[in-house]
């Protein structure tokens, strides 16, 4: 049996175009070999919502300490001896459960589904997590045991904001000997979102920097940051044609680094002192 975690804060209307695509008789497979969850991180919560339109789904409170602490607790919830993973914002393909069914085999434990972006980003103001090839991970098509998710401890709750916990996620499960396929058959579509502004987004980069020294990366984080936001920011406008949306993303990422530059001797400070043995090895020093 499959569990489908759905993790999901106020967005009632994404969530119920989400649920029309995991309905019984929605997906290929077979109505009871799947189940789905979802845990609600919002208040007001979308309890009534599933009441009324959508009883056959499981909703349970999520912990409120962000996405990651919300799939867990989705996890935990979870009869099936795999679990599927997607986001109140995707729609999934109606073969998405059926693809990696038809995938899964002996000498693999974790499946990344292919999430497509069929819209397109039409603004240097939107992005989307496409993963056409495969090689990311992303949370929101993934498919793995549930004994495996278990036994790396799930998502890293600690990270302070909702940004890179699925890339460290598959970082532990590389090193706890876990290599994962890719499975284009498992599609998830992804429709662009507006970013947030650039003050928002400067904050969310101290999840960065908690990554950096939890992973033993070399030298200091800020410089590498604030290079790869800057070319980031910068491709994105370059590959869009000039518009009022050219002017925006410009004061954005002007917003974006300022914040960063505000906030980042304080954040090397604190991560330093949280993970001193990253200090101390020859990589580190280097």
């Amino acid at each position: 049996m499959i569990s489908v975690v759905v993790p999901t804060c106020r967005r009632p209307d994404l969530l119920a175009r989400c649920l029309d695509r995991l309905a019984p008789g929605a997906q290929t497979l077979p109505t009871d070999r799947y189940e789905v969850l979802v845990t609600d991180d919002g208040v007001p919560t979308a309890e009534s919502l599933l009441a009324e339109k959508y009883p056959w789904a499981s909703w349970g409170p999520g912990p409120r300490r962000g996405p990651a602490a919300n799939r867990n607790a989705g996890a935990r919830r979870a009869r099936g001896e795999w679990l599927a993973f997607t986001d109140d914002d995707c729609i999934p393909d109606p073969g998405w459960l059926a693809g990696f069914v038809a995938a899964a085999h002996d000498g693999c434990r974790v499946y990344e589904g292919r999430t497509t972006c069929a819209a397109g980003c039409r603004s240097p103001l939107e992005h989307a997590p496409a993963n056409p090839t495969g090689g990311y991970l992303w949370s929101c098509n993934l498919f793995l045991r549930k004994t495996t998710f278990a036994e790396v401890g799930g998502f890293d709750e600690a990270f302070p904001h909702p940004h890179l916990e699925d890339v460290d996620f598959r970082e532990r499960l590389i090193r706890a000997g876990h290599p994962f396929e890719f499975v284009p058959a498992a599609v998830v579509d992804h429709p662009p979102r507006r970013l947030p502004s650039g003050w928002r987004l400067a904050r969310t980069h101290e999840s960065w920097l908690y990554h950096w020294y939890k992973s033993e990366r070399r030298g200091l984080a800020s410089p590498r940051l604030v290079r790869d936001v800057a070319w980031a920011r910068a491709a994105a406008i370059l590959r869009h044609p000039l518009g009022a949306d050219t002017v925006r993303a410009v004061g954005s990422l002007t917003t974006e680094l300022a914040g960063l530059l505000v906030r980042l001797p304080f954040w090397e400070w604190k991560y330093r002192r949280r993970f001193p043995a990253r200090l101390t090895t020859p990589e580190a020093r280097a």
